[in-house]
């Protein structure tokens, strides 16, 4: 990473407030100094100005926590629901043009949730409603792209060795489609009663900011896919540029 635009004393401070916020209990001025490489004096300023600030409170022992500061600075990063409302117009005229239900989906901790749906004619979207949730674990089209942005470190604690090799093989397709794809399976009982097609929706400079998903009843999808993609791929800028 180019370090020559950044601010050293902030980095400092990030780092003080996520290794604090990434511990069990709260944290010692010397355990920090050691972990983080901070100078004795930089750290006591940095803690002493957080205090200040009510991002952190002072324990007992000279130990630090997190404080209820922070909160309304994070509030904004909160998972809303309602703010996804603006695009259901673009998934209505989505859905029209490729003739099948479509979803917007976003990365939520370790779940996917489905935030927004195109108009379903065929009555087959109780799967994909807006609110619906899913662990990442659960190895699908959607998952797939999500966890594929994931580091080695953090599939380890997702998966276990039957859902890794589940994702691996659901990986090698996306990876030279650019799309994942998921047969479902007729009958009632079915856990997957839909095709899902799902394409990454990202800004320009790469960054993932959710994921489209066509669905249809099984069997239907598989035959379409090329003019599907290409459908669905004159709208991800548009997409992309309203969030």
């Amino acid at each position: 990473m180019d370090k020559k635009n950044t601010v050293p004393m902030l980095e400092k401070s990030l780092d003080i407030l996520e290794y604090i916020g990434a511990s069990e209990t709260a944290v010692s001025l010397p355990e920090l100094q050691v972990n983080l490489g901070i100078a004795q004096a930089s750290c006591y300023r940095i803690a002493a100005t957080l205090v200040q600030r009510g991002w952190l409170e002072k324990c007992s022992g000279n130990r630090y926590e997190i404080a209820a500061g922070v909160i309304p600075v994070a509030e904004k990063a909160r998972f809303r629901l309602a703010r996804y409302r603006h695009l259901q117009p673009a998934m209505n005229r989505l859905a029209d043009q490729v003739g099948f239900p479509v979803k917007f989906s976003v990365l939520d901790g370790d779940e996917f949730v489905n935030v927004c749906s195109g108009q379903c004619r065929s009555g087959q979207l109780s799967f994909s409603r807006p609110g619906f949730r899913s662990p990442l674990n659960r190895i699908a089209s959607v998952s797939t792209i999500f966890l594929s942005e994931k580091t080695p470190a953090e599939l380890r604690r997702l998966l276990d060795e039957k859902s890794r090799r589940e994702f691996q093989s659901q990986q090698q397709f996306y990876r030279k489609h650019g799309c994942s794809f998921v047969a479902g399976h007729p009958g009632a009982e079915a856990e997957l009663p839909f095709d899902t097609l799902s394409f990454p929706v990202r800004r320009d400079n790469g960054y993932l900011l959710g994921v489209i998903s066509v669905l249809s009843l099984p069997g239907q999808l598989k035959a379409k896919q090329e003019e599907i993609a290409a459908q669905v791929g004159r709208s991800l800028k548009s997409i992309a540029n309203a969030l």
